[in-house]
């Protein structure tokens, strides 16, 4: 277990399940971690970016009536598609247990397992399986591209993953989070996060035959947009 599953594993269960969908959007976000910026729209802005996704989603895949999720959490993207899109059939996987308490709480599923990214298994395929804000958590890059190989034999139709770091971006990444958090280094030590070149995606759908559309995510209000991109293969 890395540093990161650690503090992962150390997140409460506590919640108050509602029936109004934002609310619940917003305290599955919050759970998940995005507790961190106090910004006015700060989870409209979320809510919005995830139906920018599914309006992509939808527009390569077509009709879309299965998702699962490598890294799932509390289960908010789940959540708002079975609420909005009405998918009946969704699953996914964490090495949280606390957090998959809380998905199991507001999710319609008995397909939420506790494991790591790399055992989750090729049967049964979904249409859609994706990972949001996840990869960035893997202990290398090397682990990230099997658990992608994993997720694409997984997808009957499209792999996305969100929230990429880019490699690219490193040192202005890291130079801005030094900025914004006193003794950055020593407070998060143990704690690196791992980053991609776009080339790594571009290079496996070359390979499988897929098409790869590399997207930036449209969220100014998120302080990692601009050091972030997303992942769209599509069969």
């Amino acid at each position: 277990m890395n540093e990161w599953n650690k503090i992962w594993e150390k997140r409460s269960s506590e919640i108050v399940v509602s029936d109004d969908i934002f609310d619940m959007f917003c305290k599955l976000k919050k759970a998940d971690g995005f507790d961190t910026q106090d910004v006015d729209g700060y989870y409209e802005a979320f809510f919005k970016e995830w139906n920018a996704m599914v309006d992509t989603m939808i527009k390569e895949a077509g009709n879309i009536t299965s998702v699962y999720e490598v890294g799932c959490g509390s289960g908010v993207n789940l959540y708002l598609f079975q609420q909005l899109k009405k998918i009946g059939r969704v699953g996914g996987c964490d090495y949280s247990e606390a957090l998959l308490d809380i998905a199991k709480k507001v999710l319609n599923t008995h397909d939420l397992v506790c494991k790591g990214a790399h055992c989750i298994s090729e049967e049964p395929v979904y249409d859609i399986v994706m990972a949001d804000s996840v990869f960035q958590y893997f202990q290398d890059t090397e682990y990230g591209m099997h658990v992608l190989e994993k997720m694409w034999k997984k997808a009957k139709k499209m792999v996305v993953i969100t929230e990429i770091h880019d490699e690219a971006m490193k040192e202005e990444h890291l130079n801005y989070r030094r900025q914004c958090v006193e003794n950055y280094d020593e407070k998060y030590k143990g704690l690196d996060k791992t980053f991609y070149t776009k080339d790594m995606f571009l290079k496996f759908a070359e390979k499988i035959g897929a098409r790869c559309d590399i997207v930036k995510p449209q969220n100014e209000l998120y302080w990692n947009n601009k050091y972030v991109f997303d992942c769209y293969l599509s069969k």
